[in-house]
């Protein structure tokens, strides 16, 4: 498990949908074409396995670049985002709940689990991947909240969970190998 490269990519943009779940949103064209440069990224090419939430943005996002190594793409429930409710909040009351989120990581957010719930069924995910992939280089595509909850954990940054959220990009990555970050999410 030493020499495991993990890199982690946010989502590309999503086309938000007030009738639907956020689970279901669909890439923007935008979105569309992030994933695609992101695909053309070199350490892209050295990826042996590919795992992606149970939401379809994240396979949409990582499927240019299985294309292009000739991977599967496998979805893992263990990386989905910090699980919420269905209502679709405006954009002010959507900021407001998630600054609550970020500040306070025991409080379920959206009516859903706690950041620090997350962040253990985010880590044992992780314990599966790198017991799996010893040796290899692995790609999990996942989500801006749950990444900055567990890249602020390794970096001993919680504190910080606001201001990294919002400096967090769409097809933002980081690279964390043997344990060690070497590359930032923000």
């Amino acid at each position: 498990m030493l020499d495991t490269t993990l890199i982690f990519l946010r989502h590309a943009e999503t086309k938000k949908d007030p009738l639907a779940n956020a689970s279901t949103w669909d890439l923007s064209e935008n979105g569309r074409r992030q994933a695609k440069e992101i695909a053309e990224i070199p350490i892209m090419n050295s990826v042996d396995a590919i795992y992606v939430s149970e939401e379809c943005k994240t396979a949409l996002t990582a499927e240019p670049i299985a294309r292009k190594i000739g991977k599967e793409i496998q979805p893992m429930s263990f990386f989905n985002e910090v699980r919420r409710g269905d209502k679709f909040l405006s954009m002010d009351d959507f900021e407001l709940e998630k600054a609550r989120q970020l500040s306070d990581l025991s409080f379920g957010a959206f009516g859903g689990e706690s950041g620090l719930e997350a962040l253990d069924r985010f880590k044992k995910g992780i314990s599966m991947v790198m017991e799996k992939n010893d040796g290899a280089t692995v790609l999990i595509v996942t989500h801006g909240t749950i990444l900055n909850i567990y890249f602020a954990d390794l970096l001993g940054a919680l504190e910080e969970l606001p201001d990294r959220w919002s400096k967090t990009a769409f097809c933002a990555y980081g690279i964390m190998k043997s344990g060690r970050v070497m590359r930032d999410i923000v």
